[in-house]
């Protein structure tokens, strides 16, 4: 019998995409902060093993949006403000750092990319697409930057940042302020510091945007106190 020929099979990674569903579910406000989650109910609702849900579980936790708790049981994790100013400081020192060099090396393709971007912002049809734009101009300012370990250290706390954001979106809506033009306003003044060709004018504006965040997530209407979740009978 001859050899067979045969293109390879790519081999699924099961506990990633549990993960990248799961995440999606807690950033969108789908699954609640508090929430419990079960291992073999996940196991049951994904139609897998427990293994890969584990994995899963685990790898969320070590980016900071589930919790392990004392009891065996697991949370999406609640952030309280001191969670907010630490992810707020962490974003402040590593993207005014990245602001600071991209401004230097900024180009006419950066521009036509971020104005792409904000208008994409503007013609958001949900308020996760809206997130997810947001953060995508984030990650590209981070990249642009060319320092590979500086990305890395965002990189811990991006989901983290993703999740607060997203709540950030949500609760805008809810007090009546329209968060399209909030976020839209902020990052075209993002721009033109970064067009500027003045570094520190564009380190300075990167950090003012971040922090401005603090008072849409802050107070009563802020984090922990959104509806009931689709996922909350998954426990």
């Amino acid at each position: 019998m001859k050899p067979l020929h045969h293109t390879a099979i790519p081999r699924r990674n099961l506990a990633s995409e549990v993960a990248q569903a799961l995440r999606a579910e807690i950033i969108s406000g789908n699954l609640n902060p508090g929430a419990s989650l079960s291992e073999p109910a996940l196991a049951k609702h994904f139609g897998l093993s427990r293994v890969p849900v584990r994995e899963a579980l685990i790898e969320l936790e070590r980016e900071g949006l589930l919790q392990f708790e004392s009891t065996g049981r697991t949370r999406v994790r609640t952030m309280n403000e001191g969670d907010l100013d630490e992810i707020i400081e962490a974003r402040v020192i590593l993207e005014s750092a990245a602001a600071r060099r991209v401004a230097e090396i900024w180009s006419a393709e950066d521009t036509q990319w971020m104005e792409a971007n904000i208008a994409a912002q503007t013609d958001a049809v949900t308020l996760s697409d809206l997130s997810r734009l947001d953060v995508e101009l984030h990650l590209y300012v981070m990249r642009r930057a060319g320092n590979a370990r500086l990305l890395r250290m965002w990189q811990i706390v991006r989901w983290q940042f993703e999740m607060c954001l997203a709540m950030a979106h949500r609760l805008q809506e809810t007090l009546s302020f329209k968060p399209h033009k909030i976020t839209v306003d902020s990052h075209r003044r993002l721009l033109a510091a970064l067009a500027s060709g003045k570094p520190e004018l564009a380190a300075t504006t990167m950090a003012s945007h971040i922090q401005s965040s603090r008072e849409w997530t802050y107070g009563d209407s802020g984090f922990g106190t959104e509806t009931a979740s689709a996922y909350s009978s998954i426990k």
